[in-house]
């Protein structure tokens, strides 16, 4: 799984001590987060798809809020924030000046958001209704004090649907 190894590599690197993982869908990430000591605030509305198994909500280094996204209310300062594969699927002018606002509002000094979306050439793009195109200029653009730090593209194989899917990955710094 290339965002585990990615997230994998953001965390060694620079040690954060507090996480939110939104969208934390399964509580791959969050469980990764907390193997590296990490305090872990995961979010998932679990009304519309139970995935975060109820063993992963006991672990001592997870707190677990079940919450849609756009309507988790952020109330306290993280290291890093985690939002794989749920930009694409919110409105983009609502991620470009409240959500990212909220969450820059909520990031300690220096510390990175770790983002996805899927490439223009995604096949995903083509076939799926309701997924919202993104370009990295959308996210070097902003009003708030964020750099691009680091991104790169990834195919991903779906073999249950006989196709790939290119993501971009982008991490953005808070200066």
């Amino acid at each position: 799984m290339e965002g585990a190894r990615l997230v994998s590599e953001l965390i060694e690197k620079y040690h954060p001590k507090n996480i939110l993982d939104l969208g934390a869908w399964k509580g791959y990430f969050s469980i990764l987060a907390a193997s590296y000591w990490a305090q872990v605030d995961a979010v998932e509305d679990t009304s519309i798809r139970n995935q975060y198994p109820d063993y992963l909500k006991a672990h001592p280094s997870v707190s677990f809020h079940e919450s849609k996204i756009d309507e988790y209310q952020i109330t306290k300062n993280y290291d890093l924030v985690i939002a794989k594969h749920i930009v694409m699927y919110m409105d983009k002018e609502y991620v470009l000046w409240s959500f990212l606002n909220s969450i820059y509002q909520h990031l300690n000094r220096w510390w990175l958001l770790f983002l996805t979306y899927h490439h223009s050439d995604s096949e995903l793009l083509n076939e799926k209704e309701g997924i919202v195109r993104y370009s990295l200029n959308d996210f070097k653009s902003f009003r708030w004090n964020f750099s691009v730090k680091d991104f790169w593209d990834y195919t991903n194989p779906a073999p249950w649907i006989n196709k790939e899917y290119k993501i971009w990955y982008v991490i953005l710094q808070k200066n």
